[in-house]
């Protein structure tokens, strides 16, 4: 019991050893990962992740509802309203689950209808790759 009060106090003073640190760094970050949208999770959604990324700048301006949409995407701006929930609904998009008048009534039901979100969803509608699939990498 002796041979661990050192790495304790040691834990506790911030003087803790590298293997100990990133053990915790680990688990922190895998408890972070874990409350993620799906489409952010997955390390195999780079499909989704690079249509995502680029919607900005395809977009432009992409607002929906009053908000910049596409400001928030590059910044990846996880707090501002709505984001997680935007990221969700165009992953499903993105792979098949959601039709894309489906997808529309989600957006503007949730984040508000007028020309600017028309004309932003006809958009990222339109920018869908073709060959996209129903599932991240390794899911199916």
């Amino acid at each position: 019991m002796n041979s661990m009060m050192p790495l304790c106090r040691n834990a506790i003073s911030g003087k803790a050893p590298l293997l100990v640190r990133l053990t915790l760094s680990v688990g922190i970050a895998t408890v972070a990962a874990a409350c993620a949208p799906e489409a952010i999770r997955s390390n195999q959604a780079t499909g989704f992740n690079g249509y995502f990324r680029q919607l900005p700048t395809a977009c432009r301006p992409l607002i929906i509802g009053g908000q910049n949409v596409g400001d928030d995407i590059q910044m990846n701006n996880t707090g501002a309203p709505n984001y997680a929930y935007f990221t969700q609904v165009t992953a499903k998009l993105y792979y098949h689950q959601l039709s894309p008048p489906e997808y529309r009534q989600a957006v503007v039901g949730f984040l508000g209808a007028g020309a600017d979100s028309e004309r932003s969803i006809d958009c990222i509608i339109r920018t869908l790759p073709a060959d996209r699939p129903t599932a991240p990498i390794g899911t199916d």
